[in-house]
């Protein structure tokens, strides 16, 4: 018993000094540095409450707020907790070590002080005003977006495809953004990789700092003409957060959008030839890593039977731009114009895929027949060197079928007699009466007597509404816009619900007004060409900016993950666009 008395005693004891140990009360400055002109913030805080809180002398202050209290409780993990302080803000009246005393309160009946705090006055600075402060602040939301361009390799050779990225970095919240100019690949072949129409959030490195981004357009280019080419920036208009300095009625800071410009830098590109030496006779331009291949469906088949042989290119690079060699075979194969198809998808490497052509081969006559080896050659770019590929020779052998027949056998054909060119001559004329007609008082006759006559009302109310018609302005130019719609604009307004398709098919209609009024190729189309060959057209200013401001719409559109584009607004400028340029080619 007496033991256990003892430990129940000692329990006692020592909790009571662990609930007094847990209680503090303590002092502590927002800063213990501070100007002459500034005021700093003093507070005492305690985990327990309780009475009589005497705070220390200010006397080297002056009390410029204050005192507040504040109470909080907060529980966690099922234990409660306890906060209440009291806080006052002091401006120094001198400069110097200033020492502020103790701070009591009473709490269960025991007395407890904070510890002396000593401040350092300095000389007073000069006050910001509030506006410049908040113009600081909101510029450096607006410094944590960076519209960068990412260029996979400056120095490429000729036809080696390279990949430019465009991305959207940020540390602050973005609330939009549209564009201002779309990058223009002139002297360039361009394939732009589609985005999807919500880019995905990333975390990536900006100049060593982690940043969200997003990936706003992609492009596989590839050069077509050695020397340096400049690629001009992408420019956005984007909508970034920004503290407005309010708060609203909770005391939390209010945000505003503010919308700033932003370019990526402009890129230079210094596109190397390739080398003359050992280039082959047989390369037609391809730059890559690639196969070939050469494969009959079979190779033994009766005459008149077809067969199908299959040219395919397949690999990574500039798959688009080689050419596929042609087959040749002995004149007892007749050879059909093939049948093209390709699977290519866009990659940091180029495009990857394959290209074939599938000719279909019938032969003739029986025998056995060669299809002549067929050689493929390209620029490895690993090696930097050139590779020839080289099949084999094809045997085709067809067992059954007519003989293909000898020189001799076609020498001495059938020729025509002379005497089947020539008719002999009759003995006897033969007669033949002439026919009578009559045409007076015959109902032709009686026709076409009167028929001017009752023509006549009939042109008279024909002039009259063609002329009501040329005389009706806004009629004609309603009618006008339908036939150029119809004509060229048809396919894209079946689309309008659709954006991807419609903007597609919106730039397909530009291209082939274009190619019909100019005779342009695809490969030609590029910004400044186009520019140039209207104004030689003599088309005015006017006119050719409205025309390439659509066209760039239509790119930014396509290319880019937005949805801030007005398709109905897009298609009636169309209408008037090429309304204006189908008037001044005609003009």
């Amino acid at each position: 018993m007496r033991t256990l008395y003892f430990y129940i005693v000692l329990f006692c004891v020592l909790f009571t000094q662990s609930l007094t140990a847990q209680v503090s009360f303590e002092a502590s400055v927002n800063k213990e540095q501070v100007p002459l002109n500034d005021v700093v913030q003093i507070e005492f805080t305690m985990n327990s409450d309780g009475d009589n809180f005497s705070p220390p002398s200010f006397d080297a202050f002056t009390v410029v707020g204050g005192p507040s209290s504040s109470v909080s409780y907060s529980w966690i993990n099922g234990k409660k907790s306890f906060k209440k302080s009291f806080s006052y803000l002091l401006q120094p009246k001198r400069k110097g070590k200033i020492t502020i005393g103790k701070a009591s309160i009473q709490i269960d009946g025991e007395t407890l002080t904070t510890n002396p705090i000593t401040l350092t006055v300095t000389d007073a600075v000069e006050r910001q005003d509030p506006r410049q402060r908040m113009n600081q602040i909101q510029q450096g939301s607006l410094d944590k977006v960076h519209l960068v361009a990412e260029v996979s390799k400056s120095k490429p050779f000729i036809n080696e495809p390279i990949t430019i990225v465009y991305k959207l970095y940020f540390n602050a919240n973005v609330g939009g953004y549209r564009g201002n100019e779309i990058p223009t690949y002139d002297k360039f072949w361009t394939y732009s990789v589609d985005m999807p129409q919500r880019p995905e959030l990333k975390q990536g490195k900006y100049k060593g700092e982690l940043y969200n981004y997003v990936v706003l357009k992609q492009d596989i280019i590839m050069a077509q003409e050695v020397g340096k080419q400049v690629i001009k920036p992408l420019s956005l208009t984007v909508q970034v957060e920004v503290p407005t300095g309010r708060r609203d009625f909770f005391g939390f800071p209010e945000y505003g959008l503010v919308e700033k410009d932003y370019s990526t830098q402009s890129i230079t590109i210094d596109a190397q030839d390739l080398p003359q030496k050992d280039r082959p006779a047989t390369f037609s331009g391809g730059v890559g890593d690639f196969s070939f291949k050469v494969t009959p469906s079979t190779q033994e088949l009766k005459a008149g039977e077809p067969l199908n042989l299959t040219v395919a290119v397949s690999g990574k690079g500039n798959l688009n731009l080689l050419t596929l060699p042609t087959p040749l075979a002995h004149s007892a194969l007749e050879v059909y114009d093939p049948q093209y198809s390709e699977k290519l998808t866009p990659t940091a490497f180029g495009l990857q895929g394959n290209r074939t052509n599938k000719y279909t081969i019938i032969p003739q006559y029986k025998g056995e027949y060669n299809i002549d080896p067929m050689e493929f050659s390209y620029f490895d770019l690993a090696s930097k060197q050139y590779k020839t590929i080289k099949t084999d020779t094809i045997k085709i052998h067809v067992l059954e079928g007519p003989t293909l027949p000898t020189n001799k056998e076609v020498a001495g054909a059938d020729s025509p007699d002379d005497q089947e060119f020539f008719q002999k001559n009759k003995a006897t004329l033969t007669f033949v009466d002439q026919q009578q007609t009559t045409y007076w008082n015959t109902s032709l006759f009686y026709f076409l007597l009167f028929t001017p006559l009752a023509a006549i009302p009939l042109f008279v109310v024909g002039s009259r509404l063609r002329s009501a018609r040329a005389n009706d302005v806004e009629g004609n130019r309603l009618r006008r816009n339908n036939r150029l719609a119809k004509k060229y604009l048809g396919e894209a307004k079946k689309h309008m619900k659709d954006k991807a398709l419609f903007y597609e098919a919106l730039e397909r209609c530009l291209h082939n007004f274009l190619k019909a009024k100019l005779q342009m190729e695809t490969s030609e189309m590029s910004n400044d060409n186009i520019t140039e060959i209207l104004q030689k057209k003599a088309i005015t200013t006017e006119a050719i900016q409205s025309f390439m401001s659509l066209k760039n719409a239509c790119e930014w559109a396509r290319y880019t993950p937005t949805e801030q584009v007005n398709i109905v607004k897009d298609y009636e400028t169309a209408i008037d666009v090429i309304d204006q340029l189908e008037k001044q080619f005609k003009s």
